[in-house]
């Protein structure tokens, strides 16, 4: 994940060893595809931001699939009243992803672009100290089993790997050199200080799900948006997963992941999975993981935010929340 601002060695942005589009790949070739197709990742989380926030721009902030895209949508409704998606490409048409600006990808200025409707909505991944400050910060925390195991087939149609890398090699990738539960609560335990900043909303992802409703108004009210009840009604409805993926195709990436893949010297996959799952946005699918792996997860929830906050698990700290609010 987040890290010091390091020189990214180069050799994984070399052209692609002649294996790049063979229908199979042995254990080193898996770890060393996923090494070289995920420096964008790292490169990207490395990049020094000159981006001043508005005292009115809203950032969305959380770990890979852990609710970005819903929360961002959601912020996107609502300021537009619930009104039908008529954007091709949440983002950048609508949207900017942090660490994507100013790319050849996405070649915007955060600082001058104008969006459709105020206030503006950016997201990102970045660990906490370096998301910018001055504007208005949403943080949404996912149990990391279910991220996990959603970030997989996510990952598998972004970086074109069409199933050749398994889950295990995958899962111990991200465990080992990208420390993905690690840096995630280390994350939450820095957002966990801030909870109560005004410039904060702190949100659970499965609260979202146990209570879209409830949430959607917590947002309108942060974000400073008047919403009756009507209005909210129609927010609620049309950022329901059902409906999200009726509009499958705004949230999948289809205009940068097939640059991507010609990065890899590869071909893009037929169909891609995109930021809206069509069998996902569930609570709950990490418990497909493998045994150990949860294990894992349990462990060092328990060395991080047991050992710090007390906290046995996630829902202990998600009906603390609770009776703050």
């Amino acid at each position: 994940m987040d890290g010091e601002d390091t020189p990214v060695a180069a050799p994984m942005l070399q052209p692609p060893p002649e294996y790049a589009k063979a229908l199979t790949w042995t254990l080193e070739q898996q770890v060393q595809e996923m090494t070289r197709r995920s420096m964008w990742l790292q490169m990207a989380l490395k990049k020094p931001l000159s981006f001043s926030p508005r005292p009115t721009d809203v950032i969305v902030t959380t770990s890979p699939k852990s609710g970005t895209t819903w929360v961002s949508h959601i912020c996107h409704q609502i300021r537009t009243k619930g009104a039908e998606p008529d954007f091709e490409n949440q983002v950048p048409d609508v949207i900017a992803l942090l660490e994507m600006a100013g790319s050849p990808v996405i070649p915007i200025d955060l600082n001058t672009m104008v969006q459709p409707a105020e206030p503006r909505i950016f997201c990102t991944h970045h660990m906490y100290e370096r998301v910018p400050k001055g504007g208005k910060l949403i943080y949404c925390f996912r149990d990391q089993k279910d991220a996990l195991y959603s970030f997989y087939p996510y990952v598998d149609s972004m970086m074109a790997l069409k199933g050749r890398v398994s889950l295990p090699v995958f899962i111990e990738y991200c465990t080992n050199n990208m420390h993905w539960t690690a840096n995630n609560l280390r994350n939450l335990l820095a957002w966990w200080e801030h909870r109560h900043d005004a410039d904060v909303l702190f949100l659970f992802y499965d609260d979202l799900k146990e209570d879209h409703i409830g949430c959607v108004r917590r947002i309108a009210k942060f974000i400073g948006v008047d919403c009756d009840e009507e209005t909210i009604a129609r927010v609620v409805h049309t950022t329901t997963h059902a409906e999200m993926v009726k509009h499958h195709s705004k949230f999948d990436n289809h205009n940068f992941a097939p640059l991507g893949a010609k990065m890899h010297g590869d071909d893009p996959p037929s169909e891609f999975t995109g930021r809206v799952r069509k069998d996902g946005g569930r609570s709950g699918d990490g418990q497909k993981l493998p045994l150990e792996v949860q294990q894992s997860i349990d462990q060092e929830w328990h060395d991080i935010i047991t050992a710090k906050l007390g906290f046995r698990d996630l829902k202990e700290i998600r009906a603390t929340l609770k009776k703050a609010l």
